[in-house]
């Protein structure tokens, strides 16, 4: 009987170590790894489309046209640009009508320090340790927010797990994160084009 215990908890053991590894191959949790392929996407109807995502992958997406203020569900505001965002192969996403948007493959680059900060102009996922240093930073911001309600910061894991969640409308001026490497920093800026999130270390 304690050998037919022992062998179950040892394929027990062997499954969840490969479901560990399947997940550390997934993709997502290779962000550096996972190049897309860059294609523009166009609507020229006067109602919504649905596309479906050709190759898997991180993207940075510009809005370059649409009738409506953004350009679809899963895109930013027109003139607007989120970085970071995956897609799976064949997901199908949602244009506006008469829309345009440009997808390229993320590259991650290096953020450099601007007047003693790092600044994150766009919406999207940020690469802690490759795009800046792990540790711990007073978060402000820059610019008008004319609807604060629509500012969010999420630190998550690569898997999509989520660490930390601060929102501006809830939170005091100046926020303090701990952020550790191989994880998002994934920023929502809604309606707030101008705004400017400054990191700077303690």
């Amino acid at each position: 009987m304690k050998k037919i215990i022992i062998a179950l908890v040892s394929l027990v053991a062997i499954f969840a170590l490969g479901f560990a590894f399947m997940s550390w191959k997934n993709p997502r949790n290779h962000p550096e790894k996972v190049s897309g392929k860059a294609e523009t996407l166009v609507n020229e109807t006067s109602g919504e489309k649905k596309i479906k995502i050709k190759t898997a992958g991180y993207y940075d997406l510009t809005a370059i046209k649409s009738d409506d203020l953004v350009a679809g569900r899963e895109f930013p505001l027109v003139g607007q640009t989120n970085v970071g965002q995956f897609f799976k192969k064949n997901q199908e996403v949602t244009l506006s009508p008469n829309s345009e948007v440009e997808m390229v493959p993320s590259k991650f680059e290096k953020i450099e320090v601007e007047d003693g900060g790092i600044k994150l102009q766009n919406s999207g996922s940020y690469l802690i340790g490759k795009q800046f240093p792990e540790g711990d930073y007073e978060v402000s911001f820059s610019g008008v927010a004319t609807d604060a309600s629509g500012v969010q910061i999420i630190i998550e894991t690569l898997g999509g797990k989520v660490k930390q969640e601060v929102s501006l409308s809830n939170d005091a001026d100046k926020i303090n994160l701990i952020v550790s490497k191989n994880t998002f920093l994934r920023l929502k800026k809604g309606l707030n084009k101008e705004l400017i999130l400054i990191l700077k270390e303690k």
